[in-house]
């Protein structure tokens, strides 16, 4: 399970980078329902097309450790 997680972040980081090399941002949005339930997307629009991702609050404290995704981002220390 744990490389399957791996695996999906570093695929993640690698998106995230080439939509930012592409001079376009990822985005992530945090909704709550009317039940309180967290929901945390991840969308890239990229020039080959777009992806979203919904993201556990600990796979995005992981994601967000990977190099330059943090600054791709533009999550700040505070917030993250």
């Amino acid at each position: 399970m744990a490389l399957k997680v791996v695996r999906r972040l570093r695929s993640l980081q690698k998106d995230i980078l080439a939509c930012r090399a592409e001079g376009r941002r990822a985005r992530i949005f945090r909704r709550v329902n009317a039940a309180g339930d967290h929901r945390i997307e991840l969308t890239m629009e990229r020039l080959s097309g777009k992806r979203v991702s919904v993201l556990q609050t600990a796979e995005l404290e992981l994601l967000s450790a990977l190099p330059g995704v943090r600054e791709a981002l533009e999550i700040l220390e505070e917030a993250a």
